[in-house]
């Protein structure tokens, strides 16, 4: 027994060194393979093709992968060794019968050697060799497009719609295909027909062409788009998808103009209750666009009081009356006092109720921060809160606008209640965001900073996107303006003159930017100096001095967080108050080639193609 154990140890101890150097052989072979392979792929990109034919004719043999199969036919393409290559294609198409990318190969490699004969007789026959088979015609047109034979992928796709007929039209397979040859316009042509047929399927659609026309620097696919949806809104005045993709395209490209007509026109013809006006109404004047949504306001004030968004056409009016006008910071009390009249006209006329608080809201900030009537303001504001039907929030809402004007008074603890106050009774509500922000606003304005920052953070994520880039944006502030040895007097002292930028005193604004870069002429905070100073500038009529202190930033802080706004804002004072038209199309253009992924790229693209003539309406 002991004499079989014996023989069995030396067995199993044979058996192990055996496998040991079997699998010693086997990755020794496996890594002489790899470097084979990587010593080919060099000498494939250095162009010395006799050396690599060498090695993947060998490597071939032993794993035929896709890309030694395709480095091998190259190399010998490269050495003029056509009938070589055929051979090895034909060979795969032995072994392989079925795969029709390696009968496509066959005519490339005629294609290659120049035998355009045999190269169309090959292709020729795969296409008309095609069944009503959708895996078929979509493999065969892949093969084509992998070799680079665009125009044959669309015949194979033509060939195969011929043959499937309605069950598959391949719209989506031959629109992506235009796209790669440039051929937008039939690209488009083949989005619209499939919309046509597939309604519900609208959607997926919308999004593809979304990234397609985002990524869109030529404005190509933007103006194909747009081409054949106003050519196809003529031809086919009734099918209201083409202007329902018309108003959309509008506002992707924020071209309101053209969405108000496109709603109002949807609105008429469809006999609607106005909600599209409204929609562009409020886009428009959030995008600054106040004509526009100020002509679709009155739109919607003209069908009467009856109408469901009369009051809020209404109130949207009169503050987009009171925003086009102190916009354009060359405005006069007396036209303040104008649309005072106007407001007081229309509270008046409709009541005191919950109905019309914005109005109430919107004329008290109006008097508080522009015509210096503060106590008229919040006894206004007050006499809401004691209307015994009005809901908790819209009384909550007023809260935020006296608190606000508390802090223009100076009350600050007051107003840091009356927030908190917001954002205690309606957590996780927008305005209770609102709240949240404006008090660690308060906070940061009373250097507070790192109570501040800690709500901040707290907003940076599920909010609204304009709360969250505020909130991003004075986090940063904070972040990016405490020194490592925590030194906090330039941000004490920029938060301080925001303060007062926000309380409309601006020479004691410009009195303390002037002490930060006097005193901290290094620090990094002085982008943010130079701009609130254009700011400054800006909002006293003073365009010249604000463009110089923009230009500074542009070419001070090129990489800085405020260069593109600073570019933008440029851009905007040579188009609407310099007139000088080219420098503007000059300064939008650069905003788009240095900073393609600007929040404000879009808009300077519309821009820029408004200013150049080719809009199309």
């Amino acid at each position: 027994m002991k004499h079989s154990r014996g023989l069995m140890k030396i067995l199993a101890f044979h058996i192990l060194v055996l496998a040991i150097f079997c699998l010693t052989t086997t990755m020794s072979f496996a890594q002489a393979g790899n470097t084979d392979e990587l010593l080919a792929a060099q000498y494939f990109r250095e162009g010395d093709f006799e050396k690599a034919l060498a090695l993947y004719e060998v490597l071939f043999v032993e794993r035929p992968s896709a890309v030694i199969y395709n480095n091998y036919l190259e190399s010998l393409f490269a050495l003029g060794e056509f009938r070589r290559a055929e051979r090895v294609v034909r060979s795969q198409i032995n072994e392989h019968p079925g795969e029709i990318r390696y009968e496509v190969d066959l005519g490339w490699v005629h294609h290659r050697a120049g035998n355009s004969r045999q190269e169309r007789r090959q292709f020729d026959g795969l296409i008309g060799g095609l069944k009503a088979n959708y895996n078929q015609v979509v493999d065969l047109a892949a093969a084509f497009e992998f070799r680079g034979f665009f125009d044959r992928a669309l015949e194979t796709f033509y060939r195969g719609r011929e043959l499937m007929g309605e069950r598959y039209p391949l719209h989506l397979h031959i629109a992506s295909l235009y796209d790669k040859t440039g051929n937008h316009r039939s690209m488009m042509g083949e989005y619209l027909d499939y919309m046509v047929k597939n309604r519900d399927d609208m959607d997926r659609v919308r999004g593809i062409l979304q990234e397609a026309i985002i990524n869109d620097p030529g404005f190509k696919r933007n103006d194909a788009l747009r081409h054949e949806l106003l050519s196809r809104t003529q031809n086919d005045p009734g099918n209201i998808l083409f202007a329902e993709m018309l108003l959309w395209l509008s506002f992707q490209q924020q071209d309101f103009r053209m969405a108000f007509m496109q709603a109002r026109a949807l609105d008429r013809r469809l006999q609607q209750d106005g909600e599209l006006v409204m929609e562009v109404a409020r886009l428009s004047a959030a995008n600054g666009a106040y004509r526009v949504a100020s002509e679709s306001y009155q739109y919607l004030l003209g069908r009467g009081e009856e109408g469901p968004y009369y009051m809020d056409a209404l109130v949207g009016y009169l503050h987009v009356r009171f925003l086009s006008v102190t916009s354009e910071y060359q405005y006069t009390r007396g036209e303040l006092l104008s649309i005072e009249n106007e407001y007081r006209q229309a509270i008046e006329k409709l009541g005191l109720s919950a109905a019309t608080v914005q109005l109430v809201r919107n004329l008290a900030n109006m008097q508080a921060f522009y015509l210096d009537k503060v106590e008229d303001a919040v006894s206004l504001l007050e006499s809401v809160l004691d209307i015994p039907n009005v809901s908790d929030r819209v009384k909550a809402e007023c809260r935020v606008e006296l608190a606000d004007i508390l802090v223009l008074t100076g009350e600050v603890w007051d107003a840091k209640l009356l927030y908190a106050q917001v954002d205690r009774m309606f957590r996780d509500d927008p305005l209770a965001h609102e709240a949240k922000f404006k008090n660690a606003r308060l906070s940061y304005f009373i250097g507070e900073f790192d109570w501040a920052k800690a709500q901040l953070d707290i907003l940076k994520a599920g909010t609204s996107r304009l709360i969250a880039n505020d909130a991003i944006r004075l986090s940063l502030r904070i972040q990016d303006n405490i020194g490592p040895d925590g030194l906090t007097e330039p941000l004490e002292k920029f938060s301080l003159a925001e303060r007062q930028i926000f309380m409309n005193r601006f020479d004691d604004a410009l009195r303390i930017l002037d002490q930060i870069a006097t005193r901290f002429p290094n620090h990094q905070i002085n982008d943010d100096v130079l701009m609130a100073k254009a700011e400054i500038m800006q909002k006293s009529g003073k365009f010249s001095a604000a463009d110089s202190l923009l230009a500074q930033i542009v070419a001070d802080y090129p990489d800085g967080i405020l260069a593109d706004e600073a570019l933008f804002r440029r851009a905007e004072l040579y188009h609407h108050h310099f007139d000088q038209q080219d420098k503007a199309m000059s300064l939008y253009q650069q905003l788009m080639l240095d900073y393609p992924g600007s929040l404000f790229t879009i808009t300077s693209r519309v821009r820029f193609r408004e200013l150049r003539g080719d809009v199309l309406n």
